[in-house]
C-alpha cells in the first residue's frame, strides 16, 4: 500500500507501496538525522534538524517518503537511519545506495522487473495505467507517476536524459538477495575490519563495532565535563534504542532509561 503521512486516511491507500514524493525528500530526512549526530532522534528533534514544523503536513510526507525508500525506520518512538540510510549520505557509496533505495520501493521494483529491457508505456496515460494495474489507486496514479519519474531521474535510471526506459545506473548493482551469514563469514568480517573512531580527539582502534555505536561514542563529552544527569539519561536511552536496532534478542519488552531528580 502507499506509504502515507500520518494524517492521511487509510481509505486512500493503494494495494502497492510507493512514496508520495521523490527520493530527494528521503535524502533530506537522512541528512537531518546526520545533523543530529547520526543517532536516534525524536520527532521534535528531527523536525528541528530539518528546519520543519513537527506537526506540518510537509514533514509527515517527508517521513513517509524516507520510510518508503528504506532509509529511515522508527524504533522505540524515535527515528533512526538504516544501513542504507547511512550509505545514501556517504558520497563514496551514494550512487549504489540511490539505485538500491529506488528498487526497494515495491511499485518501482515491479515496474523495473516488468519493463526491464523494454520501452516504458507512454506518459502520462500509459504509465499511469500500468501503475493502476500494479495496484495503485486511480486517484493516486498521477502522484505516483510524478514521484516515480523524479526519483528514477535522481537515482540515475534515465541515462543521457533518455526517459523511455529504465536502465540500471552504470557502476551500481542490483540489490543482492538476503543471505544469512555463516559463523566463519562473520568471524572473517569482524576479525579483519578495523575502524578508527575519534572520541574527543583521542584515536581508538576498534574491530567489528557498528558505525552507529561509534557515532554515539563521538557524542560523549570529555572527562571531567559538567554533564547533567538528564542529558546522560538521554544519551543512554539513545544507546538503548540503537541496541534494539543492531542486536537480536529473544527477550520481550523494552529497555527504558529514566532520570528521577531527588526531592
Amino acid at each position: 500500500m502507499a506509504v502515507l503521512p500520518e494524517n492521511i486516511s487509510a481509505r486512500e491507500q493503494s494495494k502497492v507501496s510507493f512514496p508520495y514524493t521523490d527520493i530527494s525528500d528521503a535524502i533530506a530526512v537522512a541528512e537531518g538525522l546526520m545533523k543530529g549526530g547520526g543517532m536516534p532522534l525524536g520527532r521534535d528533534q528531527l523536525a528541528a534538524a530539518m528546519g520543519q514544523a513537527p506537526g506540518s503536513g510537509s514533514f509527515n510526507v517527508k517521513l513517509g517518503t524516507a520510510r518508503a525508500f528504506g532509509i529511515v525506520e522508527t524504533v522505540g518512538g524515535k527515528y533512526v537511519l538504516t544501513e542504507l540510510g547511512f550509505e545514501i549520505v556517504d558520497p563514496a557509496r551514494q550512487k549504489d545506495a540511490m539505485a538500491r533505495a529506488f528498487l526497494s520501493v515495491e511499485l518501482y521494483r515491479m515496474t523495473y522487473d516488468e519493463f526491464r529491457g523494454k520501452l516504458l508505456p507512454p506518459r502520462p496515460h500509459g504509465l499511469e495505467a500500468a501503475f493502476v494495474r500494479f495496484g495503485v489507486s486511480s486517484k493516486q496514479k498521477e502522484r505516483a507517476r510524478t514521484a516515480f519519474d523524479k526519483s528514477a531521474r535522481a537515482a540515475g535510471f534515465f541515462p543521457n536524459g533518455n526517459e523511455d526506459r529504465l536502465v540500471m545506473p552504470f557502476g551500481a548493482g542490483s540489490p543482492a538477495p538476503t543471505e544469512v551469514a555463516t559463523e566463519p563469514m562473520i568471524a572473517e568480517a569482524v576479525g579483519t575490519a578495523t575502524v578508527t573512531s575519534s572520541v574527543q580527539g583521542v584515536g581508538i582502534a576498534v574491530q567489528g563495532i557498528h558505525k552507529s555505536i561509534l557515532g554515539m561514542l563521538d557524542e560523549l563529552p570529555p572527562p571531567k565535563t559538567n554533564w547533567g544527569k538528564s542529558e546522560q539519561a538521554d544519551w543512554l536511552d539513545a544507546v538503548a534504542t540503537l541496541f534494539q536496532v543492531i542486536y537480536k534478542s529473544d527477550d520481550k519488552g523494552e529497555i527504558t532509561v529514566t532520570y528521577e531528580p531527588s526531592a
